[in-house]
């Protein structure tokens, strides 16, 4: 006598659908254990790492920060020396930090002031592409430009004034640094260039006479030359 056929509802179908799930996990889980085990110990060790890095992060920076505060100590106290000492070792040790950085511009000021203009020059460059205060940025790029116009280096000092008139932080400066950019491109013998930095500069700052004054100054050397 043939057996009644069991009906396959639903209910049954998801339970074995499940226990199979279950079975090929388990299979899966005994035959990949050892590779899955290293792929654990991996990730455990490169979060150890992230850690240990995280932290030494923090810890430079805060040496980068003590050495910064001391080096603008000995700078408010007129000692040049012992700010260099200090902010040439905050360059070496910590350069790749903000405080670093800042450092680096820094010592790039007094060594402005030193006229030794080549050895500022990396460390504006470091601030310009790396730093974060935009103030910094720009005077940086303006710094640069300065001293590419001493060495008779027309086409980098304009390279580098143009980036401070576009990092500039506020109107004044941008105004400032677009006037200078001006006077170089008349050094440079490019009159167009001269008169559409002029015509900006008058739409931009229409009423600020002090401005004025010194658009006036520059279309007189203008019609000297």
């Amino acid at each position: 006598m043939l057996k009644p056929k069991r009906k396959t509802t639903k209910e049954v179908m998801k339970k074995d659908s499940f226990v199979e799930t279950v079975f090929n996990i388990r299979e899966f889980l005994k035959g990949n254990l050892q590779i899955l085990t290293r792929i654990s110990g991996v990730l455990v060790g490169l979060i150890v790492i992230l850690i240990l890095f995280s932290r030494a992060q923090e810890n430079n920076f805060k040496e980068a920060e003590l050495l910064l505060s001391k080096s603008n100590l000995f700078l408010e106290n007129g000692d040049v020396q012992n700010a260099k000492i200090n902010l040439q070792e905050l360059v070496d040790e910590y350069g790749s930090t903000e405080p670093g950085r800042a450092g680096g511009y820094k010592l790039a000021q007094i060594f402005m002031k030193d006229q030794l203009l080549n050895d500022a020059i990396p460390h504006l460059k470091v601030y310009s592409k790396k730093g974060k205060n935009s103030f910094l940025i720009s005077s940086s790029n303006k710094s640069l430009s300065y001293i590419y116009s001493k060495k008779n280096e027309l086409s980098n000092a304009i390279k580098y004034q143009r980036k401070a008139v576009n990092t500039s932080n506020s109107l004044n400066f941008k105004a400032e640094n677009m006037i200078i950019l001006a006077y170089l491109y008349l050094a440079n013998k490019d009159s167009e260039k001269t008169k559409e930095i002029v015509k900006e500069i008058r739409d931009d700052f229409p009423k600020n006479p002090l401005i004025s004054q010194k658009i006036d100054e520059l279309l007189g050397q203008m019609m000297s030359k």
